[in-house]
């Protein structure tokens, strides 16, 4: 073992002042495997929320990118115990600007860290085992009759009124709807004008005109949207 500007290296894989041709042909073909991942788990992404949820695309398309990017710092880390340490200490400043909301959007986050820890280690069946295994799920969840029996449609719900009433007021109002599966995306008050935007599941045409009657009992002159994806509505 070889200590060369803080690198542990393997002496047999340090030639002329280089890695070797193996370990060179090794890490080329597990960055490819990680761009290959990166790009199925872009795929997944889309699959796997479909149009019954609001997609982040930015986050899916980093995929592709973060995969391999992960890959290739692990690589580079496996062999020396100060860039470990070091790395620790640069992360700890790394903050998200735009904070991940949804779980999920965090799991795909960490899936993509764990092929990339696979890849970094050798061990690329680990990580295709676990996109199949997802890819699988993310199938079951969409197309499988069971999927057909509990499917759920999204819609978006934007409420704007004078009144400037609470969150609670209005989240009592959806859940007086039967409303169950809903989730509060912002709020603003602009002009003396308040919004409150809702996403909402599985709004179904009745409860949709009982969410809409609700409403505007509380303001009369409100104004409320309601967008379904590529125009769909649950019956």
């Amino acid at each position: 073992m070889e200590v060369l500007s803080g690198l542990m290296v393997p002496t047999e894989t340090w030639i002329h002042g280089g890695f070797d041709p193996a370990e060179t042909k090794s890490f080329t073909a597990m960055l490819f495997l990680c761009l290959l991942l990166g790009a199925l788990l872009q795929i997944l992404y889309g699959l796997y929320f479909r149009d019954n949820e609001p997609q982040d695309a930015s986050l899916g398309r980093s995929m592709t990118i973060l995969t391999p990017t992960l890959m290739t710092i692990f690589w580079i880390i496996q062999y020396s115990l100060p860039l470990s340490v070091g790395l620790l200490g640069t992360l700890s400043f790394v903050r998200f600007r735009a904070p991940v909301k949804r779980a999920e959007d965090i799991s795909f986050i960490v899936l993509a860290l764990a092929c990339a820890i696979s890849c970094a280690i050798f061990r690329p069946l680990i990580a295709c085992t676990l996109i199949a295994l997802f890819y699988t799920y993310a199938w079951l969840r969409n197309f499988s009759p069971w999927a057909s029996w509990t499917a759920r449609r999204f819609a978006v719900v934007t409420y704007n009124t004078r009144k400037n009433p609470e969150l609670k007021d209005i989240e009592a109002i959806l859940k007086k709807a039967r409303c169950k599966n809903y989730e509060f995306v912002s709020a603003r008050t602009y002009d003396g004008v308040s919004s409150f935007v809702f996403n909402i599941s599985n709004l179904q045409s009745a409860k949709l005109q009982q969410v809409t009657q609700l409403l505007e009992a509380e303001d009369h002159d409100s104004n409320i949207n309601v967008f379904f994806p590529n125009g769909r509505m649950s019956v």
